[in-house]
């Protein structure tokens, strides 16, 4: 073992972090690095939990050579660090995100992220619950068009909080599904259009 820890890489994928798209078969696996006192290492680890997730944590509090490398292959010092295989999946906000627009569960199944960005179309024409949830997850923008007014429909899942606004006021993002049917609702008595704020 190295000085101060320099040269442990126990608990270390053996590959570096490779984009979602050129994934072979890699482990599922998902696994935080982090320290065991660190606020966001903490929140990740509840977020995961209540999601269901297993995962393996590995602390890194003493580990220099872990961290050193979590650094080379990330390209900052920030923890925690969450993977998938061996793929990066960030920090907390973006495990947080990834929780809540599903694409975490999508990466632990194996599906390729490419993938699901590229039914965007598919997912606009549908313009079903679960589709319009994905969008808005995503950063997309529906248009609620009523007698000649225009509102925005959209969320924030990385916000402070995380939020989903609607007709001008913000609401928790844990209402998601609530705020989109109240506006799918409104839409199927023809009180308002909607539309997607690109395709206006």
């Amino acid at each position: 073992m190295g000085l101060f820890g320099f040269g442990r890489k126990k608990d270390v994928p053996p590959t570096a972090a490779v984009p979602a798209s050129s994934r072979a078969e890699a482990p599922r696996e998902l696994v935080v690095y982090g320290t065991a006192d660190g606020t966001r290492c903490r929140s990740v680890r509840t977020v995961l939990e209540q999601a269901g997730l297993a995962y393996k944590d590995v602390r890194v509090d003493d580990d220099l050579g872990t961290r050193a490398w979590l650094e080379r292959q990330t390209g900052d010092r920030a923890l925690p660090k969450v993977f998938v295989g061996t793929v990066c999946c960030g920090g907390f906000e973006d495990t947080q995100t990834m929780v809540v627009d599903g694409n975490l569960a999508r990466l632990l199944a194996g599906e390729s992220l490419e993938e699901s960005a590229d039914n965007s179309d598919e997912l606009k024409r549908a313009m079903t619950p679960a589709a319009i949830r994905e969008l808005l997850l995503e950063g997309e923008i529906l248009t609620v068009k009523e007698l000649g007014f225009e509102m925005d429909l959209w969320a924030e899942p990385r916000g402070k909080p995380p939020q989903v606004y609607y007709e001008g006021a913000p609401h928790p993002i844990a209402e998601l599904d609530r705020v989109v049917s109240a506006a799918l609702a409104r839409a199927a008595s023809g009180e308002v259009k909607l539309a997607w704020k690109d395709d206006d």
